[in-house]
């Protein structure tokens, strides 16, 4: 029996039914490049901790259904360990993480690290810039302000692209 169960044609290409096999190489939708690999229907709580860390943070991902013990063939290859849940993030690498736990945490950390760059300088700067009733001080303030808002850019580009790559 061959690993890939034909859905059905669309032109040269067949989609396939994940239950059953899957191309890791690609995902299905490139506007959702992060893939998530869990169990059918997402029926294991480790797997549902970070499908809903996932949905809570707005990350689009791709959900891979991987049923069968052993793992399929195709998802060892992704994952050597076979358990889920795991996400693979379309880097050079195609990284994949797998444990909930640390899903779950690498996203709420660079969500943390967002908020704390805006907490203590991006709006500490804005409100200094925007309060100022002194003239003299405008370029100082602007240029302060100018650098907090490029760097918090520059974060949350970075951010963006490990989840969706341009």
């Amino acid at each position: 029996a061959s690993a890939f169960a034909p859905l059905r044609s669309v032109g040269c290409r067949a989609k396939t039914d994940l239950r059953g096999g899957y191309d890791s190489t690609v995902g299905i939708d490139p506007s959702t490049p992060l893939q998530f690999f869990t169990t059918p229907d997402n029926t294991c709580p480790y797997a549902a901790r970070s499908f809903i860390a996932l949905k809570e943070l707005g990350i689009p991902f791709e959900t891979q259904e991987v049923s069968g013990r052993p793992k399929p063939d195709w998802y060892l290859k992704i994952n050597p360990r076979g358990k889920v849940p795991a996400i693979k993030i379309p880097t050079e690498e195609n990284a994949v993480v797998y444990e909930s736990a640390i899903i779950v945490n690498i996203f709420a950390t660079q969500s943390r690290l967002l908020n704390d760059h805006c907490d203590t300088v991006l709006t500490p700067a804005q409100f200094t810039f925007f309060m100022s009733k002194d003239p003299e001080k405008d370029e100082e303030l602007s240029a302060g302000l100018e650098e907090a808002l490029m760097v918090y850019l520059g974060m949350r580009s970075s951010w963006r692209r490990l989840v969706v790559p341009i």
